[in-house]
């Protein structure tokens, strides 16, 4: 029975890490969206922000569970 708590909350805590990383990625597309909007970035300096952090953001996806996470 302890060994199922123990499984079912790792599970919880992969998911709640996927679920952060997920949302992160959303609110930092969202916040280069605004840049955009209020002509601060132009297209292609938000285009490179945007995939140098989402390229760090999986990085760390890999880091957590190297097996789950699609080239």
């Amino acid at each position: 029975m302890e060994k199922e708590a123990v499984a079912s909350q790792t599970c919880l805590d992969e998911l709640q890490t996927k679920w952060l990383l997920t949302d992160m990625k959303s609110k930092i597309i969202q916040t280069a969206c605004h840049l955009i909007d209020d002509e601060v970035y132009t297209r292609k300096d938000a285009a490179y922000v945007l995939l140098e952090v989402v390229a760090l953001i999986e990085l760390e996806e890999k880091k957590i569970h190297p097996d789950d996470v699609k080239n």
